[in-house]
């Protein structure tokens, strides 16, 4: 059996939705978020996530997404978010 191995740059998607979503559910605090987010990712791939999915974390906790939203734009990462 042949499995092909996931790419990169979906693993890394699937990371940064499950951090945010963790961060919107209250398992993770904003420091240890911000920090997981922007140590192992590109600021690009954080951009393009959030933007994807922002109505559905919206929908989550309005607040929180828009706290990080707000933490990561002071550390460079501008996401429009409608």
């Amino acid at each position: 059996m042949s499995r092909r191995m996931p790419r990169p740059e979906d693993v890394s998607r699937d990371h940064i939705d499950t951090t945010v979503i963790g961060f919107l559910k209250g398992w993770n605090d904003e420091d240890w978020t911000e920090v997981s987010l922007l140590t192992l990712h590109p600021q690009e791939e954080i951009r393009l996530v959030l933007r994807e999915n922002g109505g559905r974390y919206r929908t989550l906790n309005e607040s929180r997404f828009l706290e990080i939203v707000r933490r990561l734009k002071a550390q460079g990462v501008a996401v429009h978010v409608g």
